[in-house]
């Protein structure tokens, strides 16, 4: 599969590795030149400087045939831009954005963004762990 990864932190460099490891097809695109070159030298997909949600970066990244698009930065305006081009515009079948406001949940839900809440994720399995 190919598929783009906006954020190039802890959790879409992480991502980004675990997915080129098994045989996907992955660029990562990031605005900071820095995180990219943070990327572990195994990384084997392409690596974007650019403005995450630009349709000309995104172009260069492939996004005419992802099969999966991936907003993982901290901002959460960013993320929700960068997800409604990739499904609004370039009709990508999965788009899943990261949520770092849990207030801003919501917004990613009204406009039909899947997400993942690693805040949640966490106070959730630490709740299991504490009360099972």
């Amino acid at each position: 599969m190919h598929v783009i990864i906006v954020g190039c932190g802890r959790l879409g460099s992480t991502i980004a590795r675990y997915l080129g490891e098994n045989g996907h097809d992955v660029v990562i695109i990031d605005n900071d030149g820095e995180r990219l070159n943070n990327v572990e030298s195994s990384f084997n997909g392409i690596k974007i400087k650019g403005i995450e949600f630009d349709t000309d970066t995104l172009m260069e990244a492939g996004i005419d045939k992802a099969d999966i698009f991936l907003a993982l930065t901290p901002d959460d305006n960013k993320n929700i831009m960068a997800c409604k081009i990739a499904k609004d515009i370039f009709q990508v079948k999965k788009v899943i954005g990261r949520v770092s406001n849990l207030n801003m949940e919501s917004a990613y839900l009204d406009l039909s963004i899947d997400v993942i809440n690693p805040i949640k994720l966490a106070v959730n399995s630490l709740n299991e762990k504490m009360f099972s």
